[in-house]
Parts: structure tokens; C-alpha cells; sequence
């Protein structure tokens, strides 16, 4: 086997994180390779599923995000940004959907994949502020994927830019861009919970019955789901209970995998029972990188020297 080597930067961090071996100790760069293919993947089939086939009726004039619809998005004190602030037509609107596709497929194959991120990045935030009611928490959830992809090394293997880079070795990368990713998750859901408690339909277990019996809302007709009104009160407040109690569930060595578990069966909950777009799938490739994608692979291997400058424990 290769020597293994290290690929990319290591921050500076304060104390006492630099004293922390889950932020300094170099991990496989598999699993943040895993989390740019999920999420490259789940925008290209965003762009093409959700935005191509019905560009028309959601940006450019005339449509439900119009110029003059949003306009107030642009001006103190929302300075909202958009690339896109001003284009008025529906034929260039298109072309620049496709490029983002195009962008998407690049960061998908790791080629120029840091440049291709911030692309995929500035695109995003781009179109979400010209039409804000079309996009949801899975839009939020996808913005921060990219950011922290476009400043990582996250084409350091099973990429193109690593074909070209003829790297042989294992390949470690530093921690803190699946840290942060983690750090990220267990915020999301904890302020979510703290939300939902103030909402009298969370505290009170009617949420997930309302949900479900919403037209607007339900994959299903609730008529034909069988679903007990006991067991939707059981369940709201499990969520609730598991969304507020996530940070330290996850802290708990005991309870991590348990925790993790019911975080993907939530979110394969909610593909399978609710009209919520992209969400689900946005909120599920947070876990992918969660996985030994390097045992699977049969190619454990120790950590590389330390770079220079590598903080010591």
C-alpha cells in the first residue's frame, strides 16, 4: 500500500479545540467525497426535476417571481443578493438553469470541484432570493452544503481532479469541514424543537394529524393512510422530544446511532407521507457522510504524519 497522504489546509483553532482530537486528527476524505457526490447529485435532480420544467412560472417577468415582486428583497435593510437581480428575461433565466446543471454535473465528477461548488453556491442563493416562496428549508439546507464544499478539498478522491492529481495513497483530509457539517445538523434540529415548543399545535400532539389531513400538504389522501390519531400524537411529540434533545443524544456514545437512526427513518418519513419538495432528500445527505465509507471500502489505513503546523495534542 502507498504511503497515505494529506490533501488541503488545516485551520488555526482556538483553545481548546485545538487541543480536541475529533477537531485536529485527520479523517478519510472519502466521506466528504461521499457528501459532494449526495449533494451534487440531489441538485442536479433538483435543477432538472424542480426548476427547468417550470422555469417560466417562477422567474422572469410576468411570472410568480417577477422582478417587481421581490424587489424589496434588494433594498435596505434586507440586501438580499441575487446574480440575477434585474434579468428580465425568461430565455436567459433558462440558459443560466442550465449552466447551474452543467455546474452541478462538474461538482458531481470532482472536476474543478472547489470552483465548481462556489458556482453551485452563488447560483442557489441567486435564484432562492429572486423567488423566495418557492423554496423552502431544504433550499437553506443545500446552500450550506455548498459553502462548506467550496471551501474544502472535496474532489480530493473519487474525482477527476484526483485522477489528475495521480494521487496512489490513502488520502486524509482535516476534520473540520464534517465537524462543522455536525455541528450544523445537531443546530438545525435543536432550534427546530425550540420552535415547535412554542407552537400550541406541537405541545399539544395535533401537528402530524393536521399534516397529514392537508390537502396541500399530504401525499396521500388521509382517508386512505389508516393512520390512528393516537399514534400521530405519539409521534409529534417524539419528534418534538428528539429534535430538542439531538445535541446531547448525539453526545452520548450509547445513543448516537439511535439518534442518527431516527433521523433518517424522520426524514424517509417525510418523503414518503408529505408534498415537502426537495427537503427530505437536502436533509438526508447531511447523514452520508456520517458513514465508514472507508471500511467499506477494505482500505483502512493510519493517519498520515502530521503536516507542518498541525496542531499536537
Amino acid at each position: 500500500m502507498s504511503d497515505p497522504v494529506f490533501v488541503g489546509v488545516n485551520p488555526w483553532l482556538p483553545y481548546p479545540l485545538s487541543r480536541s482530537r475529533w477537531w485536529t486528527e485527520p479523517v478519510r476524505a472519502e466521506r466528504w467525497a461521499a457528501f459532494r457526490i449526495a449533494l451534487a447529485a440531489a441538485l442536479l435532480l433538483d435543477i432538472l426535476a424542480s426548476y427547468l420544467p417550470i422555469a417560466r412560472d417562477l422567474f422572469g417577468p410576468n411570472s410568480l417571481g417577477s422582478p417587481d415582486a421581490f424587489a424589496d428583497r434588494s433594498e435596505p435593510p434586507n440586501l438580499y443578493w441575487s446574480l440575477l437581480r434585474g434579468i428580465d428575461s425568461s430565455a436567459v433565466l433558462t440558459g443560466v438553469l442550465i449552466g447551474w446543471a452543467a455546474a452541478a454535473c462538474s461538482l458531481l465528477v470532482g472536476f474543478c470541484s472547489c470552483s465548481s461548488a462556489a458556482v453551485c453556491w452563488a447560483l442557489a442563493i441567486s435564484f432562492l432570493n429572486l423567488n423566495f416562496f418557492a423554496h423552502n428549508a431544504g433550499d437553506t439546507v443545500k446552500v450550506i452544503g455548498l459553502f462548506y464544499l467550496m471551501l474544502s478539498p472535496c474532489g480530493a478522491v473519487w474525482s477527476v481532479d484526483a485522477k489528475l492529481a495521480r494521487r496512489r495513497g490513502p488520502v486524509f483530509i482535516s476534520p473540520w469541514p464534517l465537524r462543522l457539517l455536525f455541528v450544523q445538523l445537531a443546530a438545525i434540529y435543536f432550534f427546530s424543537g425550540v420552535q415547535k415548543l412554542a407552537a400550541p399545535d406541537w405541545r399539544s400532539g395535533d401537528t402530524l394529524h393536521y399534516i397529514l389531513a392537508d390537502p396541500a400538504l399530504a401525499r396521500w389522501p388521509y382517508a386512505q393512510q389508516f393512520i390512528p390519531y393516537w399514534l400521530t400524537r405519539l409521534a409529534t411529540w417524539t419528534v418534538l422530544a428528539w429534535e430538542i434533545g439531538f445535541p446531547l443524544l448525539v453526545a452520548m456514545p450509547a445513543l448516537r446511532k439511535w439518534a442518527l437512526g431516527m433521523g433518517v427513518a424522520f426524514h424517509v418519513g417525510l418523503g414518503l407521507t408529505t408534498e415537502l419538495g426537495m427537503f427530505p432528500i437536502y436533509a438526508l445527505t447531511l447523514y452520508v457522510p456520517l458513514l465508514p465509507w472507508e471500511k467499506w471500502r477494505g482500505r483502512a489505513a493510519p493517519c498520515p504524519p502530521a503536516p507542518s503546523g498541525y496542531p499536537q495534542r
